[in-house]
């Protein structure tokens, strides 16, 4: 019976063993698929990043091309510095950021 018994506690020893290794090789690969999932989300946003930098730099440089557009309006017109009309004010303080009066 003393055997018996022995083989029975080895027998739940390395059953356990087996479902422990089995538990820990389930989990390493969640892990694996997990930061394969997150990489792709990072991939995703590194795309989107990139898209708003893009969509940024597009808008930067049309309100230059406004701005300097702007600006030739002001110094074709007939008037001049020092004394500009009501729509070259208009222009510059647009252009400065300063509230119209």
């Amino acid at each position: 019976m003393k055997k018996l018994a022995k083989l029975t506690r080895e027998s739940v020893w390395e059953n356990q063993l087996k479902g422990n290794l089995n538990t820990i090789e389930e989990i390493r690969t969640d892990t694996l698929n997990d930061l394969e999932l997150l990489s792709e989300d990072f991939q995703h946003l590194h795309l989107v990043v990139t898209s708003v930098q893009q969509n940024y730099a597009a808008l930067l440089k049309q309100n230059s091309q406004m701005r300097a557009m702007l600006l030739q309006v002001v110094d074709e017109c007939f008037c001049w510095q020092g004394n500009r009309c009501d729509r070259c004010n208009a222009i510059l303080q647009l252009l400065s950021n300063r509230q119209l009066p």
